[in-house]
């Protein structure tokens, strides 16, 4: 596997981690008041198919094959969402950059 795929995957992995962060929050959000049943069903099916869009962006990129740094990396994108969304308000955040983009 090259360098230059190596680099690509993580930061495939990175970027999918915190985008996994950000659709957990929001689920969260979404489902806090509902029965607890439904809960899990929710939570499950959505993390089934994250999962399972995981392995096919895997293996289309590199036929599939994992190593242990795509873990950390996917970990550290994760830990850097929570991070920023305790430092920012990550939704007026948001709002601002759609508002520039709307803008141009």
């Amino acid at each position: 596997m090259s360098a230059h795929l190596q680099l690509l995957l993580l930061l495939f992995n990175f970027f999918y981690g915190f985008i996994i962060c950000i659709v957990a929050s929001i689920n969260y959000k979404l489902i806090k008041n509902e029965v607890k049943i439904l809960k899990v069903l929710i939570t499950l099916l959505a993390s089934l198919d994250f999962t399972f869009l995981y392995l096919v962006c895997i293996f289309k990129m590199n036929s599939g094959i994992f190593h242990i740094y795509y873990l950390l990396s996917f970990s550290l994108g994760f830990v850097f969402c929570k991070y920023v969304k305790n430092r920012v308000k990550f939704l007026t955040f948001l709002k601002k950059i759609i508002d520039t983009l709307k803008k141009r």
